[in-house]
């Protein structure tokens, strides 16, 4: 089957707001879900992103958690003596002082929520970003508190593309891969298209997902409703763990190349898989994909500084059917959605 009925989805409208934390809750070891409650948030597609500045909010006039930044407005933080000659640059910024950190990261949606007015509340949209806690601006993540405000941009990228002929799809996430699965799922359960997941994490306490008490998963890698976030449209989906704690041991790749073995040409005919997670992860899925003839798009994972095609930090090497050479392409802006058979890994 052909994806070439699936054209990219037009980049939504994109803003600068200030959100509200809701909640910032564990969900395992060294993941977190991060509830934010923003006003007038674009519309906004599964596989999109936001940039999110990791730390509570610096402009000291947003007096409203939630209220949109006014891009005119200067921050009287971030103040700075020009250097002379023979004397060093001084800042008077204490959050450059301490050493925080200070460019955004980029995190994918993994849920949505459209909340309709109240007598006491605006409309209000709540956006879930799950995290995992490695590095300095994660770890400011996960210090914030219900109530505090936090600064982003979005919503950003184009996401996943449906295409006319899909008649089965095929959910592969690992490790921070797979919040915008969960966001699809959704999506695929609105338009009544049947859908199963494949997720992988290095161990049983790395799996930023919910366990049913009454469905445990499957150690032969076969999908069962064992995952809360899945098992609320309906989807069955395979757990695998790569030291075996839960489900399947091993790598996600070998249910998924189990599961599409034994799927009928029928099936497979009307099948994409859709695939988010570290790079090797994605290439693999791709070649399973690819050695079954089921088309595979990939929502890629770069270092983005900006997110919005300024710094040119997340290039990759993009060569679609038909064309004489490969280009760059930019991750943030004319993905991170890709279909994986035009990629050069």
């Amino acid at each position: 089957m052909s994806t070439a009925t699936a054209a990219p989805p037009k980049q939504s409208t994109r803003g600068h707001y200030v959100g509200l934390i809701g909640a910032n809750t564990p969900i395992c070891q060294e993941h977190y879900r991060l509830t934010l409650q923003v006003l007038d948030f674009p519309a906004s597609e599964p596989g999109q992103f936001v940039q999110l500045f990791c730390a509570p909010s610096l402009d000291p006039d947003a007096a409203v958690s939630g209220e949109r930044y006014n891009p005119t407005q200067t921050s009287r933080q971030a103040e700075f003596e020009w250097p002379i000659v023979g004397r060093p640059l001084k800042f008077h910024d204490e959050y450059l002082l301490a050493n925080r950190p200070y460019l955004r990261r980029p995190f994918s949606i993994a849920e949505r929520r459209d909340l309709p007015a109240s007598d006491t509340a605006p409309a209000t949209t709540e956006i879930d970003i799950i995290h995992r806690v490695i590095g300095k601006g994660t770890r400011e993540l996960e210090s914030l508190e219900p109530g505090e405000s936090i600064s982003l941009l979005g919503p950003l990228g184009r996401g996943f593309a449906l295409p006319q002929t899909l008649t089965h799809a095929v959910l592969v996430g690992g490790g921070v891969g797979i919040p915008p699965m969960i966001y699809l799922a959704e999506k695929l359960a609105r338009q009544n298209i049947p859908s199963v997941a494949f997720v992988g994490a290095q161990r049983r306490n790395l799996l930023p997902l919910a366990l049913q008490t009454n469905s445990q998963p499957s150690p032969a890698g076969k999908p069962g409703l064992c995952c809360t976030e899945f098992a609320r449209h309906n989807i069955a989906t395979a757990i695998t763990t790569d030291d075996g704690s839960l489900g399947m041991r091993g790598f996600v790749t070998a249910a998924l190349d189990q599961y599409l073995g034994a799927a009928t040409a029928a099936i497979c005919a009307g099948t994409v898989v859709f695939c988010c997670g570290p790079t090797p992860m994605m290439k693999a899925a791709a070649d399973v994909a690819q050695r079954h003839h089921v088309p595979c798009m990939v929502s890629l994972e770069q270092p983005m500084a900006c997110g919005m095609g300024t710094c040119q930090s997340c290039v990759i090497k993009y060569k679609p059917a038909g064309a004489a050479d490969w280009v760059y392409k930019l991750t943030c802006t004319d993905g991170p959605v890709f279909n994986a058979a035009d990629i050069l890994w």
